[in-house]
């Protein structure tokens, strides 16, 4: 006979685990603290449970600001990697290791690969450069691949029936385009330029200020270790261990110590986490005046469940809703880094901003992007900063369908539409718009991009014709986003959150509040137990949970009293927290 048993894996004792709290714990004898930026960080939003957790660029942040007020570290020793595409939200950490950085704390850097946006990092923050010997800097200038396949789409017999409201609104252009056009080219070389006048400022610090050396040495990429070094792009050629020994020389110190990037996790009892479990557990609520940080990343879509990766309305809605109620929260800084995505989720964030931007401050920080939709519900802040290369605008509309006819056809497939009502199959794949459908359609868009207009001249207080002179689908930086008035200032997340300290009245130092939190397997199991979260109890069930048909058929909360028995002091439940019964 099968016996049924409990296997918890990850349970260590408090002994085992002191050791690691140790380690974070505040510097109390003079250090350097070394971060380790390897790769692309998201911005800060909610992360799936069930994937490894990765630092956020406020996570970094939280670390390089606690380093700045603790006079116990002398220096900062970063590892870099390619951050990809970060031209906005790089200005973040910029900004906080320039306030950092002085003579006595010197900041250098190391690293193995290194792209355009890693070594803006690289020249405008580090007093010394150092790079591993088979290493390479893809130093090169930024560039952009545009598509244009209605040809393609022609030979398989698909044709794309898109609609734009804005000469600049190009989204569509892929499906129905052979060329590039004028306004898209105009638009994209603007934020090259940009972009590319970025790159070279910061190249220039390691030419003497000389810009046209800059510009050479962005021509000469990429380069081995040995040609940058010659080119004067680096410091030194070498091993970790050695620019690590240079560092603690620099800052007169006897000691490098890694900094975890990711905040501490919960620690649980064993006896804790069945409590959870069994329901008789809550997280007591924070009553302490705060701002809240509110992150919108990603695509975003309509729906009432949130999704990792994307920004939903309803989840949001309700998040604006109680913040805007709770007398704790004296401001709100909305951290926005998203390309658009639904009108209707948009309009109805929007209008949730909106509402609370009304009783209490409401500032927009805009990271790498805020365009389309994502710009509409930042022009509903009280306030907007963005540093000058996030990319905004894009206030226009996109709309339409793919016509596969002539695929079907070529498939032998044969179809038929049978509708009642004018227009009820106008949205159909296997027919085009015919003049009624297309008239009703454009007619959806215009009501549409008229909204559109209006959300972003009521929040950002400016007459309609000066929106209009600045949308039409146009993205582009902020530095000439400020200059149309869809940017306040130039800045970024911490200058953000101190504006809202300072509206609130609140001292440098007060809590912030994150949303959307961060959950942990917990928060997940006590959403299964609640009812909520059906997506993720689904993927709970099917990862680790794993029930014998005998065991199925107790009631959990027999399993979970007869756990609790077995519960002793000294045990610590540590995160995964993965158990299985079988």
């Amino acid at each position: 006979m099968k016996q049924t048993t409990l296997l918890i894996l990850a349970i260590v004792t408090f002994g085992s685990i002191a050791s690691c709290q140790q380690e974070d714990q505040a510097p109390d004898s003079p250090v350097v603290l070394e971060l380790r930026l390897l790769q692309p960080f998201p911005d800060g939003a909610e992360q799936s449970p069930f994937a490894p957790p990765q630092p956020t660029l406020h996570d970094i942040l939280t670390r390089i600001w606690e380093a700045d007020r603790n006079e116990n570290v002398k220096g900062l020793f970063l590892r870099i990697g390619a951050m990809q595409s970060a031209w906005g939200s790089i200005g973040d950490l910029i900004e906080a290791l320039d306030d950092f950085r002085s003579e006595t704390r010197p900041v250098h850097c190391h690293f193995e690969t290194a792209d355009n946006v890693g070594y803006l990092l690289l020249a405008s923050t580090c007093d010394r450069i150092t790079m591993s010997p088979a290493g390479m800097l893809n130093l090169i200038g930024p560039a952009a691949v545009m598509i244009y396949a209605r040809s393609f789409l022609e030979k398989l017999g698909i044709e794309a029936e898109i609609i734009h409201m804005g000469r600049y609104k190009g989204a569509g252009d892929t499906f129905i385009r052979d060329d590039m056009p004028e306004e898209a080219k105009e638009s994209m070389d603007a934020i090259l330029d940009d972009l590319y006048r970025a790159l070279v400022d910061a190249t220039s610090s390691r030419a003497a200020g000389d810009a046209a050396k800059a510009r050479a040495l962005i021509d000469g990429g990429p380069y081995t270790s040995a040609a940058a070094l010659e080119a004067g792009l680096i410091d030194a050629v070498g091993f970790l261990r050695g620019s690590r020994e240079e560092i603690k020389s620099a800052a007169e110190v006897d000691t490098v110590r890694r900094t975890r990037l990711l905040p501490k996790q919960e620690q649980l009892t064993l006896g804790q986490f069945l409590d959870l479990l069994s329901g008789e557990t809550d997280k007591p609520e924070a009553t302490v005046e705060r701002i809240a940080l509110v992150f919108v990343t990603g695509n975003i879509v309509d729906g009432e469940s949130a999704t990792t990766g994307e920004a939903v309305s309803g989840p949001f809605v309700r998040a604006m809703e109680r913040l805007e109620g709770d007398d704790d929260v004296k401001a709100v800084v909305l951290r926005i880094n998203s390309p658009g995505g639904s009108a209707l989720a948009s309009d109805r964030m929007w209008e949730a901003a909106r509402q609370l931007a009304e009783v209490k401050p409401l500032i927009a920080s805009i990271g790498d992007m805020a365009a389309s939709g994502g710009y509409y519900i930042a022009s509903a802040a009280r306030e907007i900063l963005a540093h000058p290369n996030s990319l905004v605008g894009s206030i226009g509309v996109v709309g339409g369908k793919l016509n596969v006819a002539d695929l079907t056809e070529e498939l032998g497939v044969t179809t038929y539409v049978l509708q009642r009502g004018a227009r009820a199959a106008w949205s159909t794949p296997v027919r085009g718009l015919n003049p009624s459908e297309r008239q009703a359609f454009e007619s959806l868009l215009r009501a549409t991009y008229d909204r559109f207009i209006d959300r972003v001249s009521a929040g950002r207080e400016m007459e309609r014709e000066s929106v209009l002179a600045a949308a039409e689908g146009r993205v582009m930086t902020a530095r000439v986003g400020k200059e149309l008035g869809l940017i306040d200032e130039l800045g970024g997340l911490s200058e953000a959150l101190e504006r809202a300290r300072s509206e609130a009245g609140l001292g440098p130092d007060s809590a912030v509040e994150l949303w959307p939190p961060t959950r942990g397997m917990i928060d997940a199991i006590n959403e299964l137990l609640s009812g909520n979260g059906e997506d993720d109890a689904r993927t709970l069930e099917r990862l680790w949970l794993r029930r014998h048909p005998l065991a199925a058929s107790l009631p959990l909360e027999l399993w979970v009293a007869t756990l609790r028995t077995l519960a002793r002091e000294g045990v610590v439940l540590v995160p995964p927290y993965l158990f299985a019964l079988r």
